[in-house]
């Protein structure tokens, strides 16, 4: 799985923050860019064995912003990880912050 729909999927290992390219037909959304940018976000493509090796796994998406993943098949995650509430908190400013500049 590369994406849920209308979500990019992230995962994080040994405090890297991963996600799949945008060639392997990845939605470009406004909120995967934020998260990209605000988190140093390394673009690689994933096998499920390697999803299931994180140490955090989140979805990001316009309605979800950031949203910790506790579990895919049997394997539970600490959601959310340290990891995953820092970028939630600086995606979710960021996007404050844009919004108030609209205004």
């Amino acid at each position: 799985m590369l994406e849920a729909p209308t979500s990019s999927i992230f995962w994080v290992k040994d405090d890297s923050v991963l996600t799949p390219p945008l060639d392997e037909h990845i939605l470009a959304s406004i909120t995967r860019r934020i998260v990209v940018e605000q988190a140093g976000v390394q673009e690689r493509g994933c096998t499920l064995e390697q999803l299931l090796d994180a140490d955090e796994v989140f979805l990001a998406s316009t309605v979800r912003e950031v949203q910790a993943v506790a579990a895919i098949d049997d394997r539970g995650f600490h959601a959310p990880g340290p990891v995953t509430s820092r970028i939630a908190t600086e995606v979710g400013d960021v996007i404050r912050s844009e919004l108030d500049r609209e205004r």
